[in-house]
């Protein structure tokens, strides 16, 4: 029953997202005539063409150039793909540095860990925009100083992986850091930490054994939030790093409202396929 439930209300969190798009685009494409009673017929009209769209979805081509046009379906499968691997890839280091960066802060005295978290607090004021430009200005001085490129600091005819996932992953490991450390602090005043403690065990074994383990329950069932601020970011990186992804595919597209109309709600309905509790 409660499988039933659950898929209710991810299908009904679907269908809403992929109407409130469609409104969204409908209205774009009519406000300009507001207020006269035009505006609701050429709503509507704009509305039913972006619901029949995606019945036809497979006959939707998008213009790559002036003479050339390709199959939507086919066509965003590459951008989809690069964005993907950098949001899974950020992700993934995120977590890595948070987990080992609360474990380690967790061990340290206390005055360090309120250094720690102060640093951590003013880190994560810093917008993304600011670190993104100073490590490509960093990267680029390297080079001018040293005839050494590290990484490159922006997309060309070759993606970039390096650096948009490093750059993307900065304030969700902060982020994430101070979450993982939370579960731990509520974790330690547990009775079988102090219940461990009292038998002889160190506090790094009870660390690892018992609050590690209950304290990641708690910070998985708030990545697939955390994942959605990473989406955001996404956008802001691949603008700055020159990225051919998916933003940028809809940017390029945005003449077309049937193209976003569907791009939009399709990778929606897939991120929250991957990242539902249920999968994990």
């Amino acid at each position: 029953m409660k499988k039933w439930k659950l898929a209710l209300t991810v299908l009904a969190d679907l269908l809403l997202t992929i109407f409130t798009i469609m409104a969204i685009i409908a209205f774009a494409q009519s406000y300009s005539l507001f207020p006269s009673p035009q505006m609701i017929t050429v709503f509507w009209q704009q509305f039913q063409q972006l619901f029949w769209s995606f019945f036809s979805i497979r006959d939707i081509t998008v213009s790559l150039s002036q003479w050339h046009n390709a199959p939507l379906l086919s066509t965003m499968m590459e951008p989809y793909a690069y964005s993907l691997v950098i949001l899974w890839g950020a992700l993934a280091v995120s977590f890595l540095i948070a987990v080992t960066g609360a474990y380690i802060c967790f061990l340290l005295p206390r005055p360090l860990q309120k250094m720690v978290k102060e640093i951590a607090f003013f880190l994560e004021s810093i917008p993304d925009v600011i670190f993104i430009f100073s490590t490509q200005l960093f990267v680029i001085w390297v080079f001018k100083k040293t005839d050494l490129l590290i990484v490159n600091p922006v997309a060309g005819f070759d993606n970039v992986y390096v650096l948009p996932i490093v750059m993307i992953s900065i304030l969700p490991s902060i982020l994430l850091f101070q979450m993982t450390f939370l579960a731990f602090t509520e974790e330690k005043d547990k009775p079988y930490v102090e219940y461990a403690l009292a038998k002889g065990l160190s506090k790094t074994a009870v660390l690892w054994r018992h609050m590690f383990r209950n304290a990641l329950i708690t910070v998985f069932s708030n990545v697939q939030y955390l994942f959605w601020f990473m989406l955001s970011n996404l956008l802001v990186a691949e603008y700055l790093f020159n990225m051919h992804g998916l933003f940028r595919f809809l940017y390029e597209q945005l003449h077309t409202p049937e193209v976003v109309a569907i791009v939009l709600p399709c990778c929606f309905c897939h991120f929250t396929s991957l990242m539902w509790p249920g999968n994990e």
